[in-house]
């Protein structure tokens, strides 16, 4: 029994906290109001026309009678009363004929003036005409429910039924939608679950429908992404754990091609050294990605480091066939990671060497000012595309053939965790220009 009740108090909490409720109350209660003032209006209409219609036919009975002359008599006061539907009573010094069935009406029907207005004899009405000095006709009539008289019942009746014609309407337009909507809601999460009609409305219903439906798909875009970025996650770690297994023997292919080296005048050695370091590179660049560190600063000299990178790199310069020019000025320290800073520049001199593969020319200008250390690196090349501009430091973004696009995404990263930029643009005479900006510190601040 307590479950039952419970169960039901449940149900009524819900039902009188809901928007039905909420809404169908406030409408209630108008149409209450309204009604209310309705009836009393329209009661006291009808009393004041059965008032002015029992004055009229008095005045009208009294003209008729003295006109024709008619003797005053039971008989014709029985005759006007079926004919006006009012009790007529005739009063002739204090007499009345006939004698009304009422007791409590004689005293008071012989006391009323003969002025032709309506008087309220409790629950009756009358009006007395004077027919001569003597003589006088009254008509009594009962006051009755005025507020169940069958017009005031009929408008009652046509008020309610549009009510209920309104209040079916709001259900149907707004309070079902929005159930649905709610119900709706609890499964946004299942694919292919939402079943929402109310999308076609033009209103702000349908604005919240739309929006549960972006709110869907932005909900399952997101789990897709999550899953992928798991996988990736996954991928990362496989790829961290075979770039470090790799190091190891690279790092012995360059020890043996260094001692080779010092052996032959052979190219070979250095060949092998300079495609393993690019192969190292490469590994570098998967490490940053998938481990990425804070760079461990230390007062560098940028230019010795420049010019390190570049004689590294002169095998594929002369392979490419593209003479490079330097100049500096300046004092070129900056606290950085030299092991990052060295890939920067590894990746953004082997960009232009590819953007160059029949030659050309290089041209690497660094300069400092004791707030700024600025590298830039122009190509005599075709330049960068305007999605390339817009795009360059996106991951796995990338125009060249079988180019991965991580090589000018992670540079980017390392100067920016250097609290430096890197920027990208094409000069007027035509090639690519790439500017490497690194803040620069006195030993004070250092």
């Amino acid at each position: 029994m307590t479950t039952h009740a419970t169960g039901w108090a449940k149900i009524v909490h819900v039902r009188t906290h809901g928007l039905s409720w909420r809404i169908g109350l406030p409408i209630l209660l108008l149409v209450l109001t309204v009604t209310l003032m309705l009836a009393l209006l329209m009661r006291s209409q009808i009393v004041a026309q059965k008032t002015e219609r029992l004055e009229q036919l008095a005045t009208a009975n009294a003209t008729f009678i003295r006109q024709a002359s008619l003797p005053t008599s039971d008989r014709l006061a029985r005759e006007l009363t079926h004919v006006t539907g009012f009790d007529v009573f005739f009063r002739s010094n204090q007499i009345l004929t006939p004698q009304p069935e009422q007791t409590d009406l004689r005293q008071p029907l012989t006391d009323l003036p003969a002025d032709g207005t309506s008087h309220s004899l409790g629950s009756f009405e009358a009006v007395a005409v004077k027919l001569d000095e003597r003589t006088s006709i009254a008509l009594v009539g009962e006051r009755g429910q005025e507020l169940f008289h069958p017009r005031i019942v009929q408008v009652v009746l046509a008020i309610w039924v549009l009510a209920a014609l309104f209040a079916w309407l709001v259900s149907r337009g707004l309070v079902k939608p929005l159930h649905n909507l709610a119900a709706q809601v609890r499964h946004i999460e299942r694919p292919d679950s939402l079943v929402l009609p109310e999308i076609a409305r033009q209103d702000e219903i349908g604005d919240v429908a739309r929006a549960i439906q972006q709110t869907q798909t932005a909900l399952l875009t997101e789990r897709e992404q999550r899953a992928r970025m798991e996988k990736l996650a996954v991928l990362g770690r496989m790829t961290a754990s075979l770039a470090h297994e790799i190091r190891n023997p690279i790092a012995a292919i360059k020890m043996h091609a260094q001692l080779w080296t010092h052996e032959t005048a052979n190219q070979a050695p250095t060949v092998i050294e300079g495609e393993a370091e690019r192969i190292e590179n490469l590994l570098n660049q998967w490490m940053y990605l998938t481990r990425p560190e804070p760079p461990a600063l230390n007062a560098t000299d940028v230019g010795a480091l420049l010019d390190q990178t570049i004689q590294k790199h002169l095998p594929q310069f002369e392979h490419a066939g593209v003479e490079v020019h330097t100049e500096k000025r300046g004092t070129l320290t900056a606290r950085c990671d030299q092991r990052r800073l060295e890939h920067v520049l590894r990746n953004v001199l082997t960009n232009a060497t590819q953007a160059m593969p029949s030659g050309g020319s290089l041209n690497v200008t660094a300069t400092a000012d004791g707030h700024r250390l600025e590298v830039v690196f122009t190509d005599s090349g075709p330049g960068f595309s305007a999605e390339a501009q817009a795009r360059y430091a996106e991951f796995f973004f990338s125009e060249k053939e079988g180019g991965m696009g991580i090589g000018l995404s992670v540079a980017n990263e390392i100067m920016t965790t250097h609290g430096g930029e890197l920027h990208i643009d094409n000069v007027a005479g035509g090639g690519g220009r790439v500017r490497l900006v690194l803040p620069q510190h006195s030993d004070e601040q250092a």
